[in-house]
């Protein structure tokens, strides 16, 4: 009984993951963790090509972002547009159990001048921050 809550809390999670999507706004957090370009362009559409070609992985496009669901790896793949000023980059988002608690990890490559991918970084931090709010209040 309780993994079949765990495993509907999750599938909840991800839900609302998408359904937030990929929106920008401006926060104010530092250090983020990373180098900024990480990544080259190729690394980035090849995850994208292994992504579409496995049969298990749903993908939608959202505004523009190409979002893939890969449920065995329980985490969304967001892949910026060319329009993105940090394209090409992808951010994975895993819903992880870590405490008994549920939880975001969230993980980037970026091919963008830093700024760009700070921006990216910063985007998604306050978007699971959103998400974690909703959970925690039962929107969730």
């Amino acid at each position: 009984m309780q993994r079949t809550l765990d495993m509907l809390r999750i599938s909840t999670v991800l839900v609302i993951l998408i359904l937030v999507g990929c929106t920008s706004s401006q926060v104010d957090r530092e250090p983020l963790g990373y180098e900024g370009r990480d990544s080259p362009e190729d690394s980035v559409e090849e995850l994208f090509s292994e992504l579409q070609s496995n049969p298990e992985v749903t993908i939608k496009t959202e505004g523009g972002w190409r979002v893939a669901d890969v449920p065995s790896e329980r985490a969304l793949y967001s892949f910026t547009p060319e329009s993105h000023p940090a394209h090409p980059s992808f951010v994975k988002r895993e819903v992880v159990e870590k405490n008994g608690s549920i939880n975001i990890r969230t993980s980037v490559k970026c091919g963008a001048e830093k700024s760009a991918c700070d921006q990216l970084v910063r985007d998604f931090i306050e978007l699971n921050n959103k998400v974690r709010g909703k959970v925690e209040a039962g929107g969730g």
